[in-house]
């Protein structure tokens, strides 16, 4: 397993998420990682970097997304921060209330949650670190 990080950086445009899924497939090349959790794993690192580009830095490709990978055995774990102002993830709605059906607004949140074992907001909510056991 690798001991030391894998920290990619990429402007945010959206168009970046190649590079994303392509960082992503050789960390799990390159630690043999359980192919059957790589669409879970990049279905949460693509919400959280698709929210910080949009949310976060406002879809402004000047500013930057870091993503940091850590693997251990058995599990991952990912932390996405964006360079924005933040915000209360306390605040976010929960998409399946049923007032919140069909606003769009929480559903990337709601989908890390339910696909992780443990999701954690830093540095005002400019950071998100998320664990998933590979099992």
């Amino acid at each position: 397993m690798n001991k030391n990080p894998e920290i990619l950086a990429i402007k945010s445009d959206k168009q970046e998420l190649k590079k994303v899924e392509q960082f992503l497939s050789r960390i799990f090349d390159e630690n043999e990682l359980p192919q059957k959790c790589f669409n879970k794993v990049l279905l949460c690192i693509s919400e959280a970097v698709i929210n910080s580009i949009e949310h976060g830095n406002k879809n402004d490709s000047r500013k930057k997304v870091d993503i940091e990978i850590n693997c251990m055995k058995g599990n991952i774990s990912i932390a996405v921060h964006d360079e924005g102002e933040g915000f209360d993830y306390t605040q976010v709605d929960d998409p399946t209330l049923r007032n919140n059906i069909k606003k769009e607004a929480g559903r990337g949140i709601h989908i890390i949650k339910s696909l992780c074992n443990h999701v954690e907001f830093r540095n005002e909510g400019k950071s998100v670190n998320i664990n998933i056991d590979l099992q």
